[in-house]
């Protein structure tokens, strides 16, 4: 064969590999090499990666409202939050997972926990069955939000006794009520566990069961 008859055969192979190389960095389907996998998918309760059953969130973390500075009874958010995402967020379902359960501290005792494990706190300037927290407030205390399909009356963890219903928000959205109180996250409460919204400004508080 040619001297160049063979070049011009390496030419198209390295353009040919080069082609397929760049292809598949830049949006093409990557192919694992040998002996590597792929990247792992993401599990949760009733498919959400995010989701964690009372006091136990998926993969330890559970999602958090975000970050803010605490200087009264609804703070100065320095970044904008979220209700932790997970079955019961943005009007979806809870599905397996209870509304509420309980966990305790030393200083506090026994307290209301919802489906992520997380605190939930009540407002002292709502009325019976009335949220007044919206804009900023809702911001750095998000709403317990569930779906239209939760049961909340039903999700309940043993020894939760008081009356759990909701209560439509203007948005339109169900918030979970405990007593005729409405229920809130704290933007800075940052794992199952964490009480820090407890006393802030003198009207946020843990609920007890």
């Amino acid at each position: 064969m040619k001297t160049s008859t063979i070049v011009a055969v390496l030419v198209v192979l390295i353009l040919i590999l080069g082609g397929w190389y760049w292809w598949s960095m830049h949006g093409g389907v990557p192919v694992p090499m040998p002996g590597t996998q792929g990247p792992a998918g993401q599990a949760g309760i009733n498919g959400s990666p995010n989701q964690g059953n009372l006091g136990q969130p998926a993969n330890g973390v559970p999602q958090q409202p975000g970050t803010a500075a605490q200087d009264n009874g609804i703070g100065d958010a320095s970044t904008p939050g979220q209700q932790p995402m997970a079955d019961g967020a943005d009007g979806s379902v809870i599905g397996s997972n209870l509304a509420l359960g309980t966990d305790a501290s030393a200083t506090l005792g026994k307290y209301l926990i919802a489906y992520n494990g997380m605190t939930v706190y009540t407002y002292a300037p709502d009325g019976n069955n009335v949220s007044n927290c919206t804009g900023q407030c809702a911001t750095n205390w998000p709403p317990y939000i569930v779906g239209p399909e939760d049961n909340v009356k039903a999700q309940l963890q043993a020894g939760v006794t008081g009356k759990v219903d909701t209560i439509v928000r203007a948005d339109g959205k169900a918030q979970v009520t405990y007593n005729g109180h409405p229920l809130y996250f704290y933007i800075q409460d940052k794992a199952s566990g964490d009480v820090k919204g407890q006393g802030v400004g003198g009207i946020w508080f843990v609920v007890k069961p």
